[in-house]
């Protein structure tokens, strides 16, 4: 499950070990520079290397691959009023269906959330193939029974070093925190997690 959250799966884990487990295995290794006697350790780790950005089915800033899943556009203005600082919701990748848990940390012009166990934030980490703080990625987020697209944001670096980090989730009108602008790159994402693309 954890090669499948690295990106170096995008099947379904159905508890069997494949030939498809068996050939993620071997991409994890040769990106990681590991061996077979001693990559456990490293696979649960945060130093664990997520799969390329052409062979991974997540993106960055464009829509690359097939989205597995995506939600519906629902003004910041509705969303705002619906998000509870302090509330767990699920956040699943638009790419790769794979879902954790963030609490919404608050709401102001844009929503701040952070990973709630650090299995979710490990998994949040596996979303990112880039090491820039603007990498941007397709999500949706339950509320009420509601699919909404979003955009989410990885962690600033002066974050990196907090055990959960606080990520930007941006919605369709949303602003950024930054003289409370609009930002064309994340609505380009939230129209992409509402299949809505052009």
């Amino acid at each position: 499950m954890r090669l499948s959250d690295l990106g170096y799966l995008s099947g379904v884990v159905n508890g069997r070990w494949e030939q498809a487990d068996a050939d993620a295995l071997a991409a994890f290794l040769t990106a990681n520079n590991t061996t077979e006697a001693n990559f456990t350790s490293l696979l649960f780790s945060n130093d664990a290397l997520a799969a390329s950005a052409v062979s991974s089915v997540f993106a960055t800033g464009t829509q690359q691959g097939f989205l597995v899943t995506y939600g519906t556009l629902m003004p910041w203005s509705e969303v705002q009023s619906k998000l509870e600082p302090g509330k767990s919701y699920d956040v699943t990748s638009c790419y790769s269906g794979i879902a954790l848990h963030m609490v919404c940390v608050s709401v102001d012009s844009h929503a701040k959330m952070r990973p709630e166990l650090d299995w979710d934030n490990a998994t949040l980490r596996g979303f990112f193939s880039a090491a820039s703080s603007s990498d941007k990625q397709p999500v949706v987020i339950a509320v009420d029974g509601i699919l909404i697209a979003a955009s989410i944001q990885q962690a600033a670096p002066s974050m990196e070093n907090q055990p959960l980090p606080e990520y930007a989730l941006y919605f369709s009108g949303s602003l950024t925190g930054v003289n409370g602008i609009p930002d064309a790159e994340h609505e380009a994402i939230v129209k992409i997690a509402a299949n809505q693309a052009s």
